[in-house]
């Protein structure tokens, strides 16, 4: 018997240089696909100091979660 994936599913990706912010993917499944809120939020508290994007109707989950990092990288680097 498969185990159920329940959503919405947080993920955190440290950064590099910043000690006090992280940033949170937050994965959502929708009846036409995989949604992703992509946001900088404080270490201790989680709560929201930037949103950077919103990505909607992604075909699958690890899909979304590659695509959602590829988008932190850019805003990140300076491209977006």
């Amino acid at each position: 018997m498969s185990q159920r994936i329940e959503y919405p599913q947080d993920f955190f990706v440290n950064i590099d240089n910043d000690i006090h912010r992280l940033g949170r993917i937050t994965l959502n499944l929708h009846s036409d696909g995989f949604t992703v809120e992509i946001d900088i939020v404080q270490k201790e508290s989680r709560k929201i100091w930037h949103h950077v994007d919103t990505l909607y109707k992604l075909e699958a989950h690890d899909d979304a979660l590659q695509i959602a990092v590829q988008r932190l990288s850019q805003f990140l680097s300076g491209q977006g």
